[in-house]
C-alpha cells in the first residue's frame, strides 16, 4: 500500500443518481491508516429528517464483495440508527456465496485526522452487536490466561473495569494496567451515543497494539 495525503475532507458528497448527498464524516485527533485501499467499494450512510424524526438512510450500489469496504457515516447519526444497517451489510458479507471477499480485502469506517488533516481509517473484519446483556470484569474473574478490560462508554462517561478513565488518556490508562497476561477489551455502550464518539473509541483502541478486541459489542 503506498502513503496517499489527502486535502481535509470535512464533508464527503456522494453522487446517487441525478442528486447529491453528503455526508459529514466523524473528525478528531487521533491517528489512522492513511494507506491507499486499491480495490474498494464506498458504503455511505446519510442522516435525513423526515417529519422531524431522525433516520438513517444507506446507499450501497456500488459496493462489489470481493473488494475492501469502506464505510462513510455520518458523524451525527446515533448508533441505534447505524447499528441495523451495519448488521445487515456484515451479515451479507460473511454470508458463503461464490463472490466471497479475499483474505486481503476488510472492512474500514473512515474518518477526517485533524491534526494531518489526513483522511484516515479504522480497520475492522467483523463486528456482532448483543443487545441482550452487558458484560462485567467480574465474568472473567476465573481467567487466569487474559487480562479482560470491560469498556463500558455512555454519553457522560467512560469506565473500565467500573474505574472512571478521562477519555483523552484512553492508552495511557490501559498501558498503567499492562502484565504479562495478554489484555483483551470487551466494549459495552450506550445506543444513544453518536457514531463520532463510537469511532474515536474505535480509532483509539485500534492504535493500542497491546490488546486484543473482542467482536461482540455489548448495546445497552
Amino acid at each position: 500500500m503506498k502513503i496517499i495525503k489527502i486535502l481535509l475532507l470535512l464533508v464527503l458528497i456522494a453522487t446517487i443518481g441525478c442528486t447529491k448527498k453528503t455526508v459529514q464524516i466523524p473528525v478528531f485527533s487521533v491517528p489512522g491508516i492513511q494507506d491507499t485501499i486499491y480495490d474498494n467499494s464506498q458504503i455511505w450512510m446519510f442522516l435525513e429528517v423526515k417529519d422531524g424524526d431522525t433516520i438513517a438512510t444507506l446507499n450501497r450500489k456500488n459496493s462489489i464483495s470481493t473488494t475492501s469496504w469502506i464505510f462513510n457515516i455520518d458523524k451525527k447519526l446515533p448508533m441505534h440508527l447505524v447499528i441495523p444497517h451495519l448488521e445487515k451489510l456484515i451479515e451479507k458479507r460473511e454470508k458463503p456465496s461464490l463472490h466471497q471477499k479475499d483474505e486481503d480485502d476488510f472492512n474500514y469506517f473512515s474518518y477526517v485526522d485533524s491534526d494531518s488533516g489526513l483522511l484516515s481509517l479504522v480497520q475492522f473484519d467483523v463486528i456482532y452487536f448483543d443487545k441482550n446483556k452487558v458484560l462485567n470484569h467480574i465474568d472473567f474473574a476465573k481467567d487466569t490466561i487474559k487480562k479482560h478490560l470491560v469498556l463500558d462508554y455512555n454519553t457522560n462517561q467512560l469506565t473500565i473495569n467500573d474505574s472512571l478513565v478521562p477519555f483523552n488518556n484512553l492508552n495511557t490508562y490501559i498501558q498503567k494496567l499492562s502484565s504479562t497476561m495478554k489484555m483483551k477489551v470487551h466494549l459495552n455502550f450506550d445506543a444513544n451515543i453518536k457514531y463520532q464518539n463510537y469511532l474515536e473509541l474505535k480509532a483509539q483502541l485500534q492504535n493500542n497494539m497491546e490488546i486484543e478486541l473482542d467482536t461482540i459489542e455489548y448495546v445497552y
